[in-house]
């Protein structure tokens, strides 16, 4: 974690964390991961992560890390731990853990990645919603309660949520939904639960309402919540109030749940601010109006409106229209341009305004002269040359023949508005560009990867090795039925085609099943299917809802065509050899029968006695050789070659091999060593035969003819030791790793067939007879030492 942090403190967003929220839960993601990979292939890895990944990505959004960031942060660690790995002294290659190790962290940042899109794209929905709600709500009377609802729609466990704004001091209950507050009732500010939360401007959270001590307030004491959630509403250093939410069912509120409650309570503070202003705007048109109406009638009215002129908190400024100069400013306009109220004063009206602003500047006087009002937004300039924009709205006042005398206008700065909306594009922008990175990176993947949402089953999102994979292009579906209409209808491998319930995305999106490379037909356009391997997994918030689930398909079309030709041309090969070796018997028997009945003639000349010896050894050359056929069938096609295990000693069997041998051989030499033990156990002495015959008959045919080939048996304990050794030219290493493997013969030195049998089968019935009687065989060949076969059979069956 040390090599990591200092990698990934390079990161913007991590730069400024202190290390306990950097580090987050990773140490705990390893520590699993550690226990998968000496687990192995027993567990499994996405069930063996948890939640780890899923809190890591909310805390990451909640802290500014954009998706690329979070797993730029899986990819370093990822690569510091294969680094110090690699590393290490004695370092051991384990291909299971090392596949564990990378399938775990590949699920770690898919879950991350899921996670964080999905909390992202949740948390932008909702403040998309509270923007809406907020365009039909002109004052917080109106725009509260709405914000309040969308809340308690967006977050489930909601049961009651209030928003209490500051007035002289003391927080007030402006707007309540469900059981909990009431609308009037005053918290004073540093008591109670609400009265914390603003003194000290921090989110608070407590676990049971009725008993924590923090929460005096007696109607959220009786309200009967479990959790209690509050915030404030800030902006920058002023505080406005804070927003509360409850909940009955659940003492904890997630991760996911706060971040998102943070979030809205941002966004309301900026809305909330804007309705404020919309308030006062509309309070001091109202004003102006009247106070202008009263300025007409008397003198008295005119001190009146000369008092709210110069107390409104909105800009106001009289305009002579016939010289159309500023005629006279309140403060607030006057501060809002960065000048006193009489710097103001008979200076040109176009002068207030951006000079890139002045060209419309008609247009709008030509409006506010024909009709009793107008409003319009435009770009002013401050005495500093920076410019803000405004909201304006203009009355015309008209003398009895009906020219326009002067015209009154009332200003509100709206760069607090324009920033709220630029911030919802931004965030509307963020959303879009975090789709295409996350498209991007599943356009990596060789795995077709596509996504749907719950409970409709809508496809959102597809890789292009999808489109690849099926040959049509991807369109986003409504349902799951759309699917099928889209895509065409699946088959199992068997042909029975797939119902929409039995699809394994539907299965994962309405019982949250997990399915794991389940075989499936796609058809494509031209009539052909494919097959693939189709893998899905639902997506569960918080609260084990789910809310949406992944598939991966993998194409293994051609690894399935290329696996039957193979198993049915093997199967027809071994099949063919049983059938033509058990009937090769009855002929060869016939013949073996007639040569021994003519060796055994006294009248047969000794030319003719000499030809039908031959006819006799090449048949029984025959029956070694269909033997040996039948012995592979059996192993192929059977189970492997049987063992009929009984008491015996290993020493006699040796010495009849060897004794055979020096009479098929007898122009060589061999020699038999039997060192000092004990030789009895349970073993198929004939099968025990067959290898001593069959490893001598190797040696002797393959070393030269003055070589001599001896044997040696030795007592290893629980095993007996056998050893078949000739000098000569040494196997080939690129030969040694096929040596037992059937029909390797004749250009293999050193090795191959047994004796003279010439099929190359000798040895593979060697290690399949050795195999069976739970032994193993050994094989080293240099120049100098020659070549030694080396077989250890275990005195009593492996589990006796």
């Amino acid at each position: 974690m040390s090599a990591w942090e200092v990698e990934v403190r390079r990161i913007p967003a991590a730069q400024a964390l202190p290390r306990l929220a950097l580090r987050d839960g990773l140490p705990r993601l390893l520590e699993v991961v550690a226990t998968l990979m000496r687990r192995g292939a027993h567990g499994s890895v996405e069930a063996g992560l948890g939640e780890i990944p899923d809190r890591h990505a909310i805390e990451r959004l909640g802290e500014g890390f954009d998706l690329r960031q979070v797993v730029t942060e899986y990819r370093l660690l990822r690569a510091c731990v294969l680094r110090l790995w690699t590393r290490r002294e004695n370092a051991i290659h384990l291909p299971e853990a090392e596949r564990v190790f990378h399938e775990a962290m590949d699920e770690a940042v898919a879950a991350s990645v899921s996670r964080y899109s999905l909390a992202r794209e949740r948390t932008l929905q909702a403040l998309d919603r509270i923007s809406t709600a907020a365009l039909g709500s002109a004052d917080a009377a109106g725009l509260l309660p709405r914000l309040l609802q969308v809340l308690r729609e967006t977050v489930a466990v909601v049961d009651v949520a209030a928003v209490l704004l500051l007035e002289d001091g003391a927080l007030r209950v402006e707007s309540v939904v469900g059981n909990g507050m009431a609308v009037g009732d005053v918290v004073p500010v540093g008591e109670g639960f609400t009265g914390t939360v603003a003194a000290t401007r921090q989110p608070l959270l407590v676990h049971d309402a009725g008993s924590d001590r923090r929460v005096s307030e007696p109607s959220l004491r009786d309200a009967g919540l479990s959790a209690l959630l509050g915030a404030p509403l800030l902006l920058g250093e002023q505080l406005l109030g804070v927003v509360l939410m409850g909940s009955r069912a659940t003492r904890e509120l997630s991760e996911e749940d706060q971040f998102l409650f943070r979030a809205m309570a941002a966004r309301t503070t900026a809305l909330l601010l804007q309705a404020q202003a919309h308030a006062r705007e509309r309070e001091a048109r109202a004003e102006a109006e009247a106070s202008l109406a009263r300025l007409r009638k008397s003198e008295a009215g005119l001190r009146r409106w000369e008092q709210v002129f110069k107390r409104l908190g909105v800009g106001v400024a009289v305009v002579d229209a016939a010289e159309e100069r500023l005629s006279e400013v309140n403060p607030a306009f006057a501060r809002m341009h960065g000048f006193a109220p009489e710097e103001l004063t008979g200076r040109r009206l176009e002068d207030i305004f951006a000079p890139e602003a002045r060209g419309v500047l008609p247009r709008h006087v030509a409006a506010a002269n024909s009709k009793p009002s107008h409003e319009y937004e435009s770009l002013h300039i401050r005495k500093d040359g920076t410019r803000f924009p405004a909201f304006t709205h203009i009355t015309a006042f008209k003398d009895a023949a009906g020219r326009v005398e002067q015209r009154v206008a009332t200003v509100v700065d709206i760069t607090q508005r324009r920033a709220v909306e630029m911030d919802r594009q931004r965030l509307l922008s963020a959303i879009e560009a975090e789709r295409a990175r996350l498209a991007s990176v599943l356009d990596q993947m060789p795995a077709g990867v596509f996504i749907a949402d719950a409970p409709s089953g809508r496809l959102v999102m597809a890789s292009r090795q999808v489109e690849v994979i099926t040959g049509k292009p991807f369109q986003p579906s409504s349902s799951m039925q759309d699917y099928l209409v889209d895509y065409g209808v699946s088959l199992h491998p068997d042909g029975k085609p797939y119902s929409m319930e039995a699809l394994p995305l539907a299965r994962s999106l309405r019982h949250g099943e997990v399915v794991q490379g389940e075989e499936m037909l796609i058809p494509r356009d031209d009539g052909q299917y494919v097959t693939v391997l189709l893998s899905s997994s639902p997506i569960l918030d918080r609260e084990g809802t789910i809310i949406a689930a992944v598939a991966t398909m993998v194409d293994v079309s051609e690894r399935r065509r290329a696996q039957e030709a193979a198993l049915q041309a093997a199967r027809f090969g071994e099949r063919l050899i049983a059938i033509v070796s058990h009937d090769l018997r009855n002929p060869l028997n016939a013949i073996q029968l007639s040569a021994t009945q003519l060796l055994h003639s006294e009248a047969l000349p000794e030319r003719e006695r000499r030809l039908v010896t031959r006819i006799a050894r090449s048949g029984d050359r025959m029956k070694r050789m269909i033997s040996e056929l039948l012995d592979f069938t059996r192993g192929r096609l059977g189970g492997g070659i049987p063992i009929q295990r009984a008491a015996s000693d290993l020493r006699s069997v040796v010495r009849l091999g060897v004794e055979e041998l020096e009479a098929a051989w007898p122009e060589r030499k061999l020699a038999l060593r039997v060192e000092p033990g004990r030789y009895e156990g349970e073993w198929d002495a004939d099968r025990l035969l067959q290898v001593v015959s069959n490893l001598g008959g190797n040696a002797l045919q393959y070393s030269p003819a003055d070589a001599p080939v001896s044997f040696t048996l030795s007592d290893g304990g629980a095993s007996v030791v056998l050893e078949v050794h000739n000098p000569g030219e040494p196997i080939a290493p690129e030969t040694l790793p096929r040596l037992f493997d059937p029909f390797r013969r004749g250009a293999i030195v050193g090795a191959g067939g047994s004796g003279s049998s010439g099929l190359g089968l000798g040895l593979y019935i060697v290690e399949q007879v050795v195999k069976g009687h739970g032994g193993r065989i050994e094989v080293t060949s240099t120049a100098q030492a020659g070549t030694t076969f080396r077989v250890a059979l275990p005195r009593l069956p492996t589990g006796g």
